[in-house]
């Protein structure tokens, strides 16, 4: 199978044993470099996550990888990008979900409230990978909008103490609330200074 990376094609055999090496010397190739690994195109199939797993399963098969590699900036572009995507798939699942919590929930609701637990601790962690870089002024496109944005997750943090509370609690009605009124609202505003920050990064 051939590997292209940057300007480099290295070639290698279909077989398990590569798999380790082929992974270092796309580590190393990138280090050197100023890009950032983002994903694999694996015959033009887009492979995100559990990668080596992936090359286990279809070793044999596979002809060309082409890995993705993008810039500081692009990266941190495309986290903001996602994080819109995703907050524009929760919106309507929130509303969904604190309807639900207004009544009875079921098993089913709190699978989908710990699937939104998860959902906003990414959006946490994404924040925290870009807010802690040294070089942020350089890779945002409105350092006072990011900062506006940094408030939102703050509040975000503390809604998240409230919603343990009432957990603890077994308040459903409370959390049928603060799903409505305060998470709600405060995604459709993240989801707004993100879109302006990306608006503004790709002009």
């Amino acid at each position: 199978m051939k590997v292209y990376i940057l300007d480099k094609v290295i070639e290698y055999n279909n077989d398990k044993s590569s798999i380790e090496s082929m992974f270092q010397e796309i580590d190393n190739i990138l280090d050197k470099s100023n890009r950032f690994f983002s994903h694999l195109l694996v015959d033009g199939l887009e492979v995100y996550g559990d990668y080596y797993d992936y090359f286990i399963d279809n070793i044999r098969n596979i002809k060309e990888v082409k890995v993705v590699a993008s810039t500081l900036t692009e990266l941190v572009q495309n986290i903001m990008i996602s994080t819109v995507d995703y907050i524009n798939r929760a919106i309507p699942e929130v509303d969904i979900l604190s309807n639900e919590f207004y009544k009875t929930p079921s098993e089913q609701s709190w699978a989908k409230f710990s699937d939104l637990l998860e959902g906003i601790a990414w959006i946490m962690d994404s924040f925290n990978a870009i807010d802690t870089n040294g070089r942020l002024k350089e890779l945002v496109s409105s350092y006072e909008e990011w900062n506006n944005y940094a408030k939102d997750i703050y509040s975000l943090h503390e809604l998240l103490r409230d919603l343990e509370e009432v957990m603890k609690n077994q308040d459903t009605v409370s959390m049928g609330d603060i799903l409505s009124y305060e998470i709600n609202p405060l995604l459709k505003n993240i989801k707004e200074k993100l879109e302006g920050l990306v608006s503004k990064g790709a002009s």
